[in-house]
């Protein structure tokens, strides 16, 4: 296999893997992955292989983030205390200590998505 094979094959992997915004999605066509990979072939081979790692980094951030936001759906589904008003809760004390722990709930998850943009503010801005 050439050098030039190999140059074509890495550029078509990482035209593949390339990280794209909803909208240039929907007006992809044939002729702009052409221009692409035009403008790939005069790169060096280093940085077509920098630009693989960085997509694969931010693959594997996207879905190490979207693992996280199920967890905390799921958290959330798990975790609601606020039940139905209780008719021997004559002081509504259960209610309002539902209420407190679903606050303090929300301030928890407040706090991990400020984590959350810290470590991965390109998804979160």
């Amino acid at each position: 296999m050439s050098f030039k094979e190999v140059k074509s094959q890495l550029i078509d992997l990482y035209l593949c893997i390339k990280v794209r915004k909803s909208e240039d999605i929907e007006d992809l066509n044939k002729d702009i992955i052409i221009e692409e990979k035009k403008a790939l072939e005069n790169l060096p081979l280093s940085d077509i292989m920098n630009y693989i790692k960085n997509s694969i980094d931010v693959l594997v951030e996207i879905k190490t983030f979207n693992k996280l936001q199920e967890k905390l759906e799921k958290d959330e589904e798990k975790n609601n205390y606020i039940n139905n008003e209780d008719k021997n809760d004559l002081n509504g004390l259960k209610l309002y200590e539902g209420m407190l722990i679903n606050t303090e709930k929300k301030i928890r998850e407040h706090i991990r998505v400020r984590i959350l943009k810290f470590i991965f503010p390109r998804f979160l801005a």
